[in-house]
């Protein structure tokens, strides 16, 4: 029996992949409505989370290195797979841009990017951010200017491909897909109307809630179950 809930444990971390982190981000916009709205990140719980208020984002502007935390997270729970969506004003720029509301302000500058900064994730499980808080997650380089970068998404977006987990702050745009700089350039104005663009018609659409942790190969459920009949054998 031991052994049973041993490769039961395994089991379910390697069935995760590499998606270790309990949140992560899973995607980044800079919009083409008036202010360059709406701004925002998504991001999804890969595991059940009981207090969101112990993470926290801030954004790396222009290259400068980090800011820190720069915007507490709400004290709210999480189911596993669920997504969270994190916006820069309550002007409604979001809501007209997506159909939907923020679940979140991100008060004092977390996402007030310009597509061409990088995004951080914190975790501190103290939930005070005053200098025990570790970085998660990253977007970009918080060292580098995005612009002409291969992260660049400067009116447009960045999607994480599926299956990509949590980085510990160290990225790498190869686990992302991008819409490429500017690709929203003209997409605020729909059938010749001022600002009345929408994701639905924009060109490309950011990948909303898409984001998906592939279940396990057959190569890996078999691997398994021989790691299991040879540990029965010891």
């Amino acid at each position: 029996m031991k052994t049973l809930v041993s490769s039961s444990v395994l089991a379910a971390m390697l069935c995760s992949g590499s998606a270790s982190g309990s949140l992560i981000i899973t995607g980044v916009f800079d919009g083409p409505l008036p202010g360059g709205d709406p701004k925002g990140v998504e991001i999804y719980a890969t595991t059940a989370i009981a207090d969101l208020s112990l993470f926290a984002i801030g954004s790396a502007n222009n290259g400068g290195g980090t800011d820190g935390p720069e915007s507490s997270l709400p004290t709210v729970s999480l189911a596993a797979g669920q997504f969270f969506y994190i916006a820069n004003s309550a002007d409604g720029h979001f809501t007209q841009w997506f159909g939907f509301a923020p679940n979140h302000l991100g008060a004092g500058g977390g996402v007030n990017h310009n597509g061409d900064d990088a995004i951080e994730l914190f975790f501190d499980p103290t939930g005070l951010f005053s200098g025990a808080e570790i970085v998660i997650d990253v977007f970009g380089d918080i060292n580098t200017d995005g612009s002409g970068q291969p992260w660049d998404s400067l009116d447009g977006w960045a999607y994480r491909n599926d299956g990509v987990g949590a980085n510990g702050g160290s990225f790498d745009a190869n686990n992302w897909s991008f819409s490429g700089p500017n690709a929203w350039d003209r997409d605020d104005n729909f059938d010749g109307g001022t600002d009345n663009g929408t994701n639905l018609t924009a060109t490309p659409p950011f990948p909303t809630g898409s984001y998906v942790i592939p279940e396990p190969t057959i190569a890996l459920l078999g691997g398994l179950g021989l790691l299991f009949l040879l540990r029965r054998r010891n």
